[in-house]
């Protein structure tokens, strides 16, 4: 049921800052950011240890200006983003937070990229389709495979007879 919802709010982009702290809380639960980035197909060697620290210092700063905002405003991110008291919001919260106001700019934009890419990922997937699916069957799919280029890649391949396993002779 939670799943569903969260799924939904993904979808429709109206992911909200409680749902970031609880997504980056049960990544936490699971370990390390870099623990859990080794588990996922792929990731392993994508990243080096400081790049994994920084993503974690970051979410520290991110959790830390999310728990200095009402909760009129975790629930409303617009509040922070179109609202015309934004601006001074963000100030007191930064503040709040022992941030530096440029943070919390950078932090919202970072929020807005995240919500919109999620979005377009729901949408990509279709319906009937979880998050936690879609990366189980990630190498079942060649059309959802990350980037243009290697779906390209794949077509080509699928066009060309090869990879489907025709022996010593191919």
């Amino acid at each position: 049921a939670d799943a569903e919802k969260m799924q939904k709010k993904m979808r429709e982009a109206t992911f909200d800052f409680d749902d970031f702290i609880k997504q980056s809380q049960l990544v936490s639960k699971m370990g390390s950011i870099a623990g859990v980035a080794k588990m996922l197909p792929g990731m392993v060697g994508q990243f080096d240890n400081a790049q994994m620290r920084a993503v974690e210092k970051r979410l520290k700063v991110s959790e830390s200006i999310i728990k200095s905002m009402t909760k009129k405003e975790r629930a409303n991110p617009e509040l922070l983003i179109t609202d015309k008291t934004a601006r001074s919001r963000l100030r007191r919260i930064t503040m709040g937070a022992g941030r530096q106001l440029e943070e919390g700019v950078q932090f919202i934009g970072e929020f807005q990229k995240m919500r919109t890419m999620m979005s377009r990922m729901q949408k990509q997937m279709g319906p009937g389709v979880s998050p936690e699916t879609a990366t189980a069957d990630a190498g079942a799919m060649p059309a959802m495979a990350g980037n243009r280029s290697q779906r390209r890649a794949a077509k080509k391949m699928k066009k060309k007879g090869f990879g489907g396993g025709g022996g010593f002779g191919r």
